[in-house]
């Protein structure tokens, strides 16, 4: 019976070791959407920090992401999806170290939700107003146009044949001494 169990033992230690070596890429994918969301949320960024949380959710669904993500929408003023994200993240973290803290910001943004009122489409208006959009990619810069290039490549040429023709003269310099003519 002893075999058996070491058999069971060794075929249980193998297959968690291959989920542990399975799960590794999706922890290195969330760990680095993380580390973005981190970078552009200290900058502001809400709109782009909540994407690369979202992302890390997607890698690896980890509770604590789904705090992340309620943060980033409280700084937007999406006050029903930021406390929807804290619910969400109770849930999935019923013992939450910050938990007292979590249902005191439900309660500050639920209450700033009933003050602002929906608008008309029944969802809540931004605090923050949103980014401007992106400049349109498939309008490249002037400076990546071929005409751009050549008609710099033209004036330079015109400048550089006038500065030549201007600082060339006809024969050699007169001065007032004379000159010597050589070889005559």
């Amino acid at each position: 019976m002893s075999l058996h169990r070491l058999l069971i033992a060794l075929t249980l230690l193998a297959l968690g070791t291959r989920l542990a070596a399975a799960d590794e890429p999706a922890i290195a994918t969330a760990k680095l959407h993380f580390e973005r969301g981190e970078k552009l949320y200290v900058l502001a960024r809400f709109t782009e920090a909540l994407a690369e949380y979202q992302q890390a959710f997607d890698a690896k669904p980890l509770p604590e992401l789904v705090f992340n993500v309620g943060q980033c929408y409280r700084n937007l003023g999406d006050y029903d999806a930021a406390v929807f994200s804290y619910r969400k993240y109770l849930q999935l973290e019923p013992e939450a170290p910050n938990r007292v803290q979590v249902e005191q910001l439900i309660a500050d943004l639920e209450a700033k939700r009933d003050q602002a009122g929906p608008n008309r489409r029944g969802f809540m208006q931004p605090a923050v107003a949103a980014p401007a959009p992106a400049e349109r990619p498939d309008r490249p810069p002037i400076y990546k146009k071929w005409w751009f290039w050549t008609a710099v490549a033209v004036v330079g040429t015109a400048g550089g044949v006038a500065i030549y023709e201007a600082g060339r003269s006809s024969g050699p310099p007169s001065t007032d001494l004379g000159n010597i003519v050589f070889g005559r």
